[in-house]
Order: C-alpha cells, then structure tokens, then sequence
C-alpha cells in the first residue's frame, strides 16, 4: 500500500504547483495586461500631426486628387481648405464630416528596462498640467547640451543625425507627381524638362524620355516649387517652408514662415538602358551631391560638390523593374537608399553663412539613355523653430544643458506643438513623468457616404506600427 500512496502524493504536488502557476500567470495577465501595461489612448489636438491626428476632417483635392486631412479641434473652421499638394485653395471643408482622433495603444513597460532614445515617440504627464497626458517626441537625453538651431537639433556642437527608418518616419510629404493639378488656372507643373529642346515627357505621373547620343548634353527633369498666388493662375516660385496643410485653421504671419533646406527625393525606376548615365542631383543652397547611375556597367557612383566621395559607389539591380531609389538631405548628412535599403550615409559639415534654401533642390538628368519613371514624391524634415511668443532662451539662443533625468520634447508639427521650448513650466521633463510608449495605431478613420448621408468607418491604410 505504501508503494502505491508516493506517485499519488508526486502526483498531487505536480498539479497542486501547476494551478499556483496558472493562478500567478493570470494574476499578471490581469495585473499588467488587462490593467495597465497596454492600454488604449485617443489622440486628442494636432502636435503629432501628420503622424498621429487629433480630431479632424478629410478632404480630396478637387483640383489634383491628392487626398490631406485637416485640423478640426480648433473652431471656427473656414469654408475652404487649401490643398498642401498644390494650393489649390477652393476644397469645400464645411461639407466635410468631423472624423475621431487615432487610437492608440501604449506600452506603458516600454522604459522599464531601458531609457528613451532620440526620435522616440512618448506618452507624458504634461509637466504643468498633471491631469493632462501628452504625446511628444524625444529630441534632447539627460545631460546633454541642446540646442535648436536652423531647424536641427544640436547636440554638444553637432547636428543629430536621423537614421533611414527615421527619415521615413518623420518626412513630411511636399508633392506628389502622381496628384496633378487640371484645372482651367492650375500652375505649371513642378517637373518639368528644362530648355526648349529637352525630351522629357510627362504622362499621368510617369516621365519618359528616349535614348540618346552619349555626346549629348544632359537633358534635366527639374522640380521647381511654386506657390499659387491668386485664383486666376498667378503663381510665384519660392523656397520649400515648414508650411503644414493640416493646420489649415491656424494661418501663420509671413514672417514666422521657415525655409526648409532638408528634402528628400522618392522614385520608382521602370526602365533604364544606354551607355551613358542617370543623374539624380539634391542641393540645399550650400551642397550638391549627384548620384550617377550607370546602365552599361550595372553600377552608381556619388558625387559631394562635383568630387566623387570615398568609397559611395557599387551594383545597383539594374535588371529589376520597379527599382525604388530615394536620396535625401537631411541633418547635414547625405543618404542614398534603393528598394528601402541604404547604400551611402555620408554626414558633412556644411560651409560658414547662411543657407539659401532654393527653388530647385531637386534634379533628373538623362545622358545617352533612355529612361521612365513614376511615382516621384518629394519630402522635407520636420523644421523645429522658435514658437510665437517665446522671447529667448530653452535651447533656440544658444545650448540649453538637461538634468541627468530630463528629456527635451517636441511635437512632429511643430509650428503649433506646445512642447519643450514653449510650455509653462521648465524645458526639460523628468523621467519619471514619461509613461510609456505608443506602440501602434489600433484605430484611424474615413469618411463614408452612403444615401446622401457621411459617417465614419475605418482606414486600414493607416493602422499601423508607430516609428
């Protein structure tokens, strides 16, 4: 009987040890999960657009299709809308319906284990306002000297430098070629051939241009931003600026109006062959770089200021339609990716004086081949400036130096984010008044029509994981 009676108790030990484990696991799982380590937040004001929208309206462009959202927690709203694509300013916003703020989940364990890092999006308690939860992004850690300047963040004297997935996620989109303004007064379009005798041509987003004589000389696509001026196709060519299509119910005074000197170029490769090369050119007014495509030899090559730089050049996948290539000019740091991998990030120290932003940053240039392109799109960095009102100091007049547990926030839109350089209370936020992390977004939405009558529904294009 005794033999009998010890694998029972063994038994009884194993499943008596399995429920306090099932008990504890569930114990955490409503402890952490179901009551605080992930809990929905909704968006509420416009400091993150477009990253992340409070309360809004939609629009689509009557007069080039693109489609922008607009702020709609700030009342009054106008009749109209001016559309970010190509000012086109006469888009009917009183019809459009009031759509929710995003959705998002919070990771509030996000820091436990580690500390924030710069260009992380944080959920805060407001440091004046307990009661108030904020959404920010992370620019200034504890114990450095930082400085706003120029639009960039410094950092002990050096420009902090975005990697590529944080290029992607912050660029603010300026045009795209695929959205082209029709209408009977629409201003000339932004690329364009240049001279009388280019052969570029343009078709419904795609650009093409035949093979020629490598003896030729380059034939541009140029991009010129222009800004309409009056209805009647006025329009005038001007500097990119920190101008936000979503804070279209909050005009800005002329002189707080920024140039943006950082862009960024996007195409979609459809074709290319010859024996000569594809010139992609990017300029901020004080630096050139050219990336040179080489068909024949299957290869790339960089140039800084019409000198090659040190080891930027290699196989490129010439054989592959669809190739996307997307240099960009941001930080003071030049970068070259092709299908979403980077191939060259070469960081430089621009020239003393100040940077004259021009109307043509961007260029195509085609010699002895033939090419076709689509999906160009052009993007700028977001642009931290001095807010209206903020007389001096907190980092825009020279080095603001944190506490060894502050951090220095600011909002994606930054011409209307109440944030680290301009909130009621000191610059620099304690770590122990971040809350955690937005992990992703659970809900975006649209507008709908259906018998005459608008709702809202979901937008799957916007769910997703948060940079």
């Amino acid at each position: 009987m005794s033999r009998n009676r010890r694998p029972n108790r063994r038994r009884k030990g194993t499943w008596f040890r399995r429920c306090l484990l099932v008990g504890a696991v569930a114990l955490l799982l409503r402890t952490w999960c179901l009551e605080g380590l992930l809990v929905p937040c909704r968006i509420v004001g416009g400091s993150m657009a477009d990253t992340l929208r409070g309360a809004h309206r939609c629009l689509t462009c009557d007069d080039c299709g693109h489609r922008f959202a607009c702020d709609a927690e700030v009342r009054p709203l106008g009749p109209r809308a001016t559309c970010p694509n190509c000012d086109f300013a006469g888009n009917n916003l009183e019809a459009r319906l009031d759509l929710s703020g995003d959705r998002v989940l919070v990771q509030k364990s996000a820091f436990a284990f580690r500390s924030p890092r710069r260009w992380e999006i944080v959920v805060l308690r407001m440091p004046h306002c307990s009661e108030q939860i904020a959404v920010k992004r992370v620019v200034g850690l504890p114990g450095e000297r930082i400085e706003l300047r120029g639009g960039d963040v410094i950092v002990g004297g050096q420009a902090q430098r975005k990697s590529y997935a944080e290029q992607r996620a912050m660029a603010v989109l300026v045009h795209d070629a695929n959205c082209e303004p029709h209408g009977p007064n629409a201003p000339p379009p932004r690329w364009r051939g240049a001279g009388r005798q280019t052969r570029w041509g343009a078709d419904r987003g795609q650009f093409v241009r035949p093979a020629t004589s490598v003896e030729e000389a380059a034939d541009w696509l140029t991009y010129t931003h222009v800004r309409r001026t009056t209805a009647d196709g006025g329009f005038r060519e001007t500097p990119i600026t920190d101008d936000c299509g979503y804070n279209q119910t909050l005009p800005r005074r002329v002189e707080d109006i920024h140039r943006v000197p950082d862009v960024m170029l996007s195409l979609r490769l459809l074709s290319l062959e010859g024996n000569g090369q594809l010139t992609v050119r990017a300029g901020d007014g004080r630096d050139t770089f050219a990336v040179r495509l080489r068909p024949a030899l299957g290869r790339f090559e960089v140039d800084h200021n019409g000198r090659p730089l040190p080891d930027a050049e290699g196989p490129y996948a010439i054989g592959r339609a669809g190739l996307v290539i997307e240099a960009s000019l941001m930080d003071r740091q030049f970068m070259l990716a092709l299908d979403g991998t980077p191939v060259v990030t070469w960081p430089y120290e621009p020239a003393d004086g100040p940077t004259a932003p021009p109307s043509q940053p961007l260029a195509i240039g085609a010699q002895g081949v033939g090419v076709a392109l689509c999906d160009l799109r052009v993007y700028r960095d977001v642009y931290y400036a001095r807010p209206i009102g903020v007389a001096s100091g907190r980092g825009m007049d020279g080095p603001l130096e944190l506490g060894d547990d502050e951090y220095y926030l600011v909002g994606d839109n930054s011409p209307v984010s109440i944030d680290s350089r301009n909130w009621p209370a000191p610059p620099g936020v304690p770590a122990k008044l971040l809350l955690g992390k937005p992990l992703l977004i659970l809900s975006a939405w649209q507008e709908a029509s259906l018998l005459g009558r608008s709702f809202q529904v979901p937008d799957p294009a916007r769910i997703r994981y948060i940079r």
